[in-house]
């Protein structure tokens, strides 16, 4: 399994039930490249807040200031600058450093894709909330916007 579809597993079968089972109304949706060229991989919509989301995952580098450097695309670039212009204040990355246990989630505003190849501490600071934050909080938080 590819780790940006572990990371999407870790939400589906982990965030998902725990925010139903708290009584938050969820619906989460995978997008293939079927929508277009650069689109994010998650639609998602709780409590009719609505977000996209693009994912990524990396290892942990094994000196703490090794920049991290997730795979990215010019067309995701250009969807998220465009989402931005456009008014969009609802689209994210994720992005999980780590496996286990150890990982840790970043979630990133859209307009800061192209700042996303940088140290775990660079990343702390990107992201709206602590990385130590479960997959349900950081599903809630993307519902809220930047």
């Amino acid at each position: 399994m590819s780790r940006e579809s572990s990371l999407w597993a870790r939400i589906r079968n982990t965030a998902v039930p725990e925010l139903r089972y708290k009584k938050h109304k969820v619906h989460l949706e995978r997008i293939e490249n079927s929508v277009g060229v650069g689109h994010t991989d998650v639609d998602g919509c709780i409590d009719g807040g609505t977000f996209f989301i693009e994912l990524k995952s990396e290892d942990r580098p094994a000196k703490p200031l090794t920049r991290i450097h997730p795979k990215t695309r010019e067309s995701q670039s250009i969807w998220h600058r465009e989402r931005t212009e456009a008014g969009s204040r609802i689209h994210w990355v994720l992005l999980q450093v780590g496996e286990g246990r150890k990982a840790r989630l970043y979630l990133i505003p859209g307009d800061r894709y192209d700042e996303i190849e940088a140290t775990e501490a660079e990343l702390d600071l990107l992201s709206v909330l602590p990385s130590t934050a479960s997959p349900a909080d950081v599903l809630l938080r993307a519902t809220r916007g930047w």
